[in-house]
């Protein structure tokens, strides 16, 4: 299954309250459960140094991913 991941990345402008506001980035991960995307997503922001949230994760309804490694024979010339 895919999972789209919503990461808040802060910024350094702030809002009216004073708050930084945050930069909103997407992401598309592979695994069986929202909390294994959840565990992906948080592994991935570690690597980050800028301050961050998982906003969200959502189940995407994909049937399959057609790219150059999981369906290779559709890219030959």
């Amino acid at each position: 299954m895919h999972y789209l991941v919503t990461i808040g990345y802060e910024t350094e402008q702030m809002d009216r309250e004073g708050n930084p506001r945050l930069q909103k980035l997407k992401y598309v991960i592979e695994a069986e459960t929202v909390e294994e995307a959840t565990i992906v997503a948080s592994k991935y922001r570690s690597g980050d140094v800028r301050t961050s949230e998982s906003i969200s994760v959502a189940k995407m309804a994909i049937e399959c991913v057609i790219d150059k490694k999981n369906t290779p024979e559709y890219y030959k010339g």
